[in-house]
């Protein structure tokens, strides 16, 4: 996986190098240690034996391009949101 980033729906996208892991790369350049991050937060994930991404608050879901897991979660926090509002506004009628 190489760094890589991208705007979508309003949010930004990241695979990034972790930080504090310079010198680690410098002997090893294939070192593939990346972080997910979405709006500046660190999302968890890990790849399965088959080679496929899940994120760990969205394991029900997996692929093996881990930018379009993102999006797809950024996709379900927008509907559970959505939800929530939804629900709220019914409690106040």
């Amino acid at each position: 996986m190489e760094p890589e980033s991208q705007d979508y729906k309003g949010h930004r996208i990241e695979l990034r190098p972790r930080a504090g892991l310079e010198a680690e790369r410098a002997e090893d350049p294939d070192l593939e240690d990346l972080e997910l991050q979405i709006d500046e937060q660190p999302v968890r994930f890990r790849q399965m034996p088959d080679g496929s991404y899940a994120l760990e608050e969205y394991a029900f879901d997996w692929t093996d391009d881990l930018m379009d897991l993102a999006r797809r979660y950024i996709d379900y926090r927008s509907r559970a949101q959505e939800i929530r509002r939804e629900a709220n506004s019914g409690e106040e009628n």
